[in-house]
């Protein structure tokens, strides 16, 4: 009777070890984990100077600051969506928004440096504090140089996405079926996507390797002589991609929370915690980064295992909008939609979030399994799968702008304009994210919850096994004497 109880505690502490164990081990192993962050609306961009402090930019002039303990937020006094930010070092950084505006960090605080352009400002790259690139809608280019803002000859009128900057002598530039190479003294057009897609971002390991991802789960890679298509994993828009200097390992994100990685030379759908789409992602080392997107989702790669759930923050203050500001300022597209993610309105008020409201994918790309279309010579239309995120002033609450359509996801255009194609939105042809978009905030919690109640089940069955063991062999001395 003694061995056998021997045996049973013995058995019940080894199996209790070894679920301890794989629970450390899998806190120990870094996935991306949902950063309880403040509720600003929707976040387009995010840029990290180390894991110390970095920046993510959104809705309604909205910037979070990370300070290496928390998230906090700043309200700049713009209406603009803050599209994509480029720091320079700690104390140096520039910002684009849809309204064009150039925002610059300098002596602690952002400010509106400039408005070189009304129309949409896609992304920017700064080579240092006094060099920088920005484009934008209509193949718009323009350059920092000279502590100002100046266009400069654009080969293209499509809409520019994405820039990255190798050098000074050495940039790279994607947009709607369109890819551009700087030579050191001009733009010009390198290559059309193999597709024909609209490509949405470029990250370049250097002038002569480098990735890009786009629409329809678009990935090409550049090998120095040319770009070639890299998928087959998604159907689903990839929005951003960040990779190691070195280019052993990356991430791209996109719609519906997906996120890929590149590790051992290939990419793969890597675990989500979030049905969000994502639309900024940048990586500090092979095991630290971040990724942002629609209704403040803010991910982090980390070790530690999930985050608690958030205090309630701080509502937006209010404010008098800059007069200079006008309801021209915000682009908005005159066709319907085609290929959309998913728009829900978000209603605003002073202390709440602005309404999002839905802008157009590009013409000129093919559905799914349909044969490749002619390339448009001119892809004008706003490529970004993303919401304008603003109110022109003294514009209703919850009001959409005039001209402007919210499609849910599924829908496709009935009647698309003449000389378009229309565009079902794309559908994973791989295990991607998938279920209600409520959960997304709730499962990882729900699953660290399960993982901890279970290691304490399993301890207080082993310390009711070895106390009934014990009891029982003192009940048998006894009943022996």
């Amino acid at each position: 009777m003694r061995r056998g109880n021997r045996r049973l505690t013995w058995t019940v502490a080894v199996l209790v070890s070894q679920c301890l164990a794989q629970a450390y081990a899998q806190a120990q192993t870094p996935a991306w984990q949902a950063y309880p962050a403040p509720p600003v609306g929707a976040l387009y961009s995010i840029d990290m100077t180390g894991p110390d402090q970095g920046w993510a930019g959104g809705m309604g002039g909205s910037m979070l600051r990370w300070d290496g303990d928390s998230w906090t937020t700043t309200w700049l006094e713009i209406d603009s969506a803050i599209v994509a930010i480029d720091m320079v070092d700690g104390s140096n950084g520039w910002a684009v928004t849809n309204a064009g505006e150039a925002l610059h960090y300098s002596g602690g605080s952002w400010q509106v440096a400039s408005q070189p352009t009304t129309s949409w400002l896609s992304d920017v790259q700064m080579l240092g504090p006094n060099d920088g690139w920005a484009v934008g809608e209509g193949g718009k280019i323009f350059h920092y140089a000279g502590g100002s803002w100046q266009p400069v000859t654009s080969p293209t009128a499509n809409w520019l996405t994405g820039i990255d900057m190798v050098d000074a002598g050495h940039g790279w530039v994607v947009g709607a079926n369109i890819i551009l190479r700087y030579d050191g003294s001009s733009w010009q057009v390198f290559a059309i996507p193999p597709n024909h897609e609209a490509l949405m971002a470029v990250e370049m390991i250097s002038d002569s390797e480098g990735w890009a991802v786009g629409y329809a789960g678009a990935i090409l890679h550049y090998d120095g002589s040319a770009w070639t298509a890299v998928g087959g994993l998604t159907g689903l828009n990839l929005l951003s991609i960040s990779m190691l200097p070195d280019g052993s390992r990356g991430w791209a994100v996109g719609q519906l929370g997906l996120i890929l990685e590149f590790h051992d030379g290939s990419w793969g759908v890597a675990s989500s915690p979030t049905f969000e789409d994502l639309w900024g992602v940048t990586v500090l080392s092979g095991s630290s980064g971040w990724a942002v997107g629609r209704n403040s989702a803010v991910l982090e790669y980390r070790s530690g295992g999930a985050y608690p759930p958030a205090d309630t923050p701080t509502p937006r203050p209010s404010f008098t909008p800059s007069p200079t500001l006008t309801a021209s300022d915000t682009p908005g597209p005159t066709e319907t939609p085609g290929d959309l993610t998913e728009a829900p309105t978000e209603t605003a008020t002073p202390s709440d979030t602005p309404t999002e409201t839905a802008t157009p994918a590009p013409t000129g790309t093919s559905a799914p399994g349909e044969p490749t279309a002619t390339p448009v010579p001119g892809l004008t239309d706003n490529p970004f799968p993303l919401p304008t995120d603003t109110l022109a002033p003294g514009q209703p609450a919850g009001t959409a702008v005039s001209g402007e359509t919210t499609v849910p996801v599924a829908q496709v255009s009935a009647t698309p304009a003449p000389g378009q194609t229309s565009v079902a939105t794309p559908v994973a042809t791989q295990a991607t994210p998938a279920g209600s978009q409520t959960e997304s905030g709730s499962k990882s919690r729900v699953q660290t919850i399960l993982v901890i109640g279970l290691i304490a089940l399993l301890v207080v069955g082993a310390i009711a096994v070895v106390g009934f063991a014990a009891l029982g062999g003192l009940w048998l001395r006894r009943r022996r004497r």
